[in-house]
């Protein structure tokens, strides 16, 4: 087929395309420009590139703003010979990314707390706090989408100085509560991590024991040892250590046997199919393998009356969810 008749037709077409050669990506069409028209102060050229994995193509975009670097790769598609096509499920991260880099320089990010509770008697366990990032306009950004991609520099120089300042301020007179906070298994790789972080939590005059980390799995874990070692770290200084959304992503069993755990978050999606027999039983047998190598069980999700006896029935120790309290914002 001839490039430039093909060119032609594809140019005002309503999907991202973009042609590769020798020279990198050498033309796109409106589509594409209008999808990246918030990185106007680049060149798209020197910071787009295309990578192949067997047999799967990545668009990867690399850029530096405000001393934090993004690096993210987007799946696309051959259409033809040298023509691809970013993959309509990628167009949703590249919003995400777009509307968290306008909201860094132009929005704001506030925290909010949700209670975790004993089930036994509903006496307030700990505090989880969660971000949430406003658009200029007021319009809240979808951490679903937002916070997968947030890379390590962002989280550790922005994101966790301003989470601790506002764990200093609540949890005056709650010593008994632990403070519960969001940090991504790619962080905990970093080799400066417990540096960092530790120094962190003594500027802000916090004490380790009411502090706990909940371990986001948002990519496949590159170096089991560095991550061990980190919470080895901080466990030693009694840090306490919680596996978040466990049964999706990378937060599997085999986790549990070597990462020093002392609390493991249920996925709200094990709430959700309760019902199910065999979902029950899982519940069951992961509280009782917590039972024999020493961790807890929080289940999230608890929106009903009816989930929260349940889980209390399956021996499930703790819980959050609307039903016992909805976060709210500080």
């Amino acid at each position: 087929m001839n490039i430039s008749y093909l060119k032609k037709q594809l140019i005002s077409a309503n999907s991202a395309i973009f042609e590769v050669n020798k020279k990198g990506i050498v033309w796109r069409n409106n589509y594409f420009d209008s999808l990246f028209n918030f990185l106007n102060e680049y060149d798209l050229k020197n910071n787009l590139s295309l990578k192949s994995s067997k047999n799967n193509f990545y668009l990867k975009l690399k850029i530096n703003k405000e001393s934090t670097a993004y690096d993210s790769q987007f799946l696309v598609k051959n259409s033809e010979s040298s023509i691809y096509k970013i993959n309509d499920e990628q167009i949703k991260y590249i919003l995400a990314l777009k509307e968290g880099m306008e909201c860094f320089s132009k929005g704001e990010i506030n925290f909010a707390v949700q209670k975790q509770y004993k089930l036994n008697d509903l006496s307030i366990s700990g505090y989880e706090y969660l971000a949430r990032m406003y658009m200029q306009n007021g319009s809240q950004i979808s951490n679903e989408n937002f916070m997968p991609i947030i890379n390590s520099n962002y989280q550790l120089n922005i994101l966790l100085p301003s989470v601790l300042k506002k764990v200093t301020v609540f949890s005056k007179n709650k010593e008994a509560t632990i403070n519960w906070i969001n940090v991504s298994a790619e962080l905990l790789e970093s080799k400066t991590f417990y540096r960092k972080f530790t120094k962190l939590i003594s500027k802000n005059k916090l004490k380790p024991k009411c502090i706990g980390i909940e371990i986001t799995e948002s990519h496949k874990i590159i170096s089991n040892k560095n991550m061990i070692e980190s919470l080895t770290r901080l466990k030693k200084d009694k840090f306490l250590i919680a596996m978040d959304d466990f049964g999706s992503g990378y937060a599997n069993i085999r986790r549990l046997s070597i990462l020093p755990i002392d609390l493991v978050k249920l996925d709200k999606s094990f709430i959700f199919d309760i019902k199910n027999k065999h979902t029950r039983t899982l519940i069951k047998g992961i509280v009782e393998i917590g039972n024999s190598i020493g961790f807890s069980v929080l289940a999230e999700g608890i929106e009903t009356k009816n989930d929260l006896l349940k889980a209390k029935k399956l021996g499930v120790q703790f819980g959050q969810g609307w039903f016992i309290g909805k976060p709210k914002i500080l």
